[in-house]
């Protein structure tokens, strides 16, 4: 007996939907692992560097974005203890609540950092917020430089004002958070020590997954791809019987 690829139209047709698809997962989420590592390579390089100081002399233009993500900071000052905004829908070992952000005002200037203080539990209502303290003593806190990947802070002005603090965003806008403090503001996020008394729940991850998650993640979908594959051959595979003399 011989064996003859003929393949039949309809899965020659799926195969060539479904394989392609699998592929790109696969290569997608390689990509991803990939990302994921050189974040946690900034990172570590990052924080290796030397504490950097943030005063009064210090400029806001002068410190780039990508410059401060993952860089450690220190600085000194005083909570605008009048204004702090809570960042909805963040969830904690399967609980809902809020980051608590509340700018900073660096002593003896009009320049503030908006620090995010760690987590907190919501309540039953949405509408019934969260209780915490904030200190109106001068202090001196650490913290690593956060830039959000894709959308920076959106604020709803319309709940801006001095009757609804703290109030609840989903996202941060640096603008219109500066018109409301009217103070210069730093066009990143310090991420508060964990170690600092005055934040709340602080497990900050530089990535949500591990890039080994995601090489494992891609090693399904290109696993699935060849099964895919085998079948359509062994399927399209005929015997055929030979001729005799």
């Amino acid at each position: 007996m011989a064996m003859q690829f003929k393949p039949k139209l309809a899965p020659t047709i799926a195969t060539l939907i479904v394989l392609p698809i699998l592929m790109s997962l696969g290569f997608w989420q390689l990509e991803r692992a990939e990302l994921k590592q050189q974040q946690l390579d900034n990172y570590t390089a990052r924080s290796e560097q030397e504490v950097m100081l943030l005063t009064v002399s210090s400029n806001v233009d002068a410190i780039k974005i990508a410059d401060a993500k993952y860089r450690k900071f220190e600085v000194t000052g005083y909570y605008d203890t009048r204004h702090s905004f809570l960042i909805d829908n963040r969830v904690y070992q399967s609980q809902v609540g809020f980051y608590v952000v509340t700018p900073f005002m660096i002593e003896n200037s009009k320049t503030a950092i908006l620090v995010n203080r760690g987590w907190v539990k919501g309540k039953g209502y949405r509408a019934d917020l969260p209780d915490f303290i904030t200190t109106d003593e001068k202090i001196t806190l650490r913290g690593t430089g956060y830039v959000p990947s894709t959308n920076f802070f959106s604020v709803d002005n319309v709940k801006i004002s001095k009757q609804s603090f703290p109030v609840i965003i989903q996202n941060i806008d640096f603008a219109a958070i500066r018109e409301v403090i009217k103070m210069d503001l730093y066009p990143f996020i310090l991420r508060l020590d964990p170690e600092d008394k005055t934040g709340f729940v602080r497990n900050w991850q530089v990535v949500t997954s591990s890039p080994e998650k995601s090489q494992s993640y891609a090693a399904q979908w290109f696993t699935m791809a060849l099964v895919v594959l085998i079948i359509y051959i062994s399927s399209s595979i005929r015997l055929k019987r030979e001729k005799t003399v």
